[in-house]
């Protein structure tokens, strides 16, 4: 009675899959910041700042429905493939998920090139080896210890810059 998906819902793993995808944003976000702002440090110009608090929340809505597109259309059908090939020719389910997620980061390589090949493939591996163990109980853990990661990102961002000064 106790079978490995025992809990696990496809709607469980549409909020899981699209929760990671949300928090891979974040700490991406949190990278990209400490990284630009680095490079213009002594510039006075903070014109478009208001503007960019009044537009962010528009931003959040719609990073949230993009991680849900993506979650519905690349990191389930990468999960449960790579679940069903790993019960009809053997093998670790992970490896074929892994193998999964790299083919399916190839989308990006005529858009973004051999660079956004290695991010989206990353970025889908990530999101599918964190949408694996999507039980009941699940999300909230993940919540919490993706925020306490994000924070922890932007801390280290901060730091980083106030090194620099």
């Amino acid at each position: 009675m106790s079978d490995r998906t025992e809990g696990r819902t496809t709607a469980r793993m549409l909020r899981v899959s699209t929760l990671a995808l949300c928090l891979e944003a974040g700490v991406a976000l949190a990278a990209l910041m400490t990284v630009g702002l680095s490079g213009a440090q002594g510039e006075g110009d903070d014109s478009g700042g208001g503007l960019l608090i009044l537009v962010l929340p528009f931003f959040t809505l719609f990073g949230i429905l993009g991680a849900f597109a993506v979650s519905a259309v690349l990191v389930l059908p990468v999960v449960l493939l790579g679940e069903d090939l790993g019960r009809r020719f053997g093998g670790r389910p992970l490896w074929w998920q892994l193998a999964g997620a790299a083919l399916a980061g190839t989308l990006l390589a005529p858009v973004a090139g051999a660079w956004g090949w290695l991010a989206g493939a990353v970025v889908l591996a990530v999101a599918a080896l964190l949408t694996r163990p999507a039980r009941r109980g699940y999300f909230v853990a993940l919540l919490l210890w993706g925020t306490l990661a994000v924070v922890s990102a932007f801390l280290l961002g901060g730091v980083v810059l106030y090194v620099q000064e």
